[in-house]
């Protein structure tokens, strides 16, 4: 059975349950069926095949005709449309993401924290065919990004402590940080020159380097990073890169109310 939330007496057990099913689609789930459906749920198929019925006369969920299987509508790329435009960090950091690529020609992009991820939320692609290309979307550890690092690492203390007290190390590739202590050596360093480098941490072949948003309280709401893969990206030029990463992130921080004291 798939556990939805966290249990409380105000949730509508059907309402849960329809966002249990939305909840089954991921990559290795592109298309499921009725039957699927309701025993990855753990409800009846009488059950499922009403909630089903419900979420594609809603367009949340499309039937493909051929294998009579539901995979996804696009409602819902409708209401992350809205949600994105809605989200100001985003629009407020679009001028420097987009001065950012132009100056360096490799792919940059922002990031919201959600829990132990980063979010992606805009990304723009860099003018090299052969780039590191991260997808709209598309969620990541904070342990294992330059942007995930750079949210981390700028937390207020008791938060940052706390969340790393229970915060699993699990690795991504090879070159992942699974130990704690040098997680938080890591992250100190971070906080003292202002911007976090992955080294193939979340892919191989890619470095990145991140430098964390604040808004007007001083709290890191997000990050930016530059991704560039290692041929291309020496680590002589770190400091260089990181400069400019922090200038700008320091940018849109000011946009956000932000008054870097």
């Amino acid at each position: 059975m798939l556990p939805g939330p966290k249990n409380s007496r105000k949730a509508i057990a059907s309402v849960q349950r329809a966002l249990d099913i939305l909840n089954l689609y991921n990559s290795d789930h592109k298309e499921l069926g009725n039957s699927e459906i309701a025993k990855l749920v753990g409800i009846p198929i009488g059950t499922a095949s009403g909630l089903i019925y419900t979420l594609k006369l809603n367009k949340y969920l499309d039937q493909n005709p051929v294998n009579r299987k539901y995979h996804l509508g696009l409602k819902l790329a409708e209401r992350a449309s809205l949600l994105l435009e809605q989200l100001d960090i985003r629009e407020l950091s679009t001028p420097y993401l987009d001065e950012l690529r132009n100056w360096c020609g490799e792919s940059v992009n922002l990031a919201i924290r959600d829990g132990n991820a980063v979010v992606y939320i805009e990304r723009m692609f860099g003018n090299h065919s052969l780039g590191i290309r991260s997808e709209l979307g598309k969620r990541a550890p904070l342990h294992s990004t330059a942007l995930g690092k750079a949210i981390f690492a700028n937390l207020p203390g008791e938060e940052r402590e706390e969340l790393l007290s229970q915060y699993i190390l699990r690795p991504i590739t090879q070159f992942t940080i699974t130990d704690k202590n040098e997680l938080k050596n890591e992250l100190n360093k971070i906080r003292a020159n202002g911007f976090a480098l992955d080294e193939q941490e979340n892919e191989v072949g890619g470095r990145c380097i991140g430098a964390p948003i604040f808004d007007h309280s001083g709290y890191p709401i997000g990050a930016i990073s530059i991704s560039i893969p290692v041929h291309r990206f020496p680590l002589e030029q770190t400091d260089g890169y990181g400069l400019r990463l922090k200038a700008a992130a320091a940018e849109i921080s000011k946009r956000m109310g932000y008054l870097q004291r």
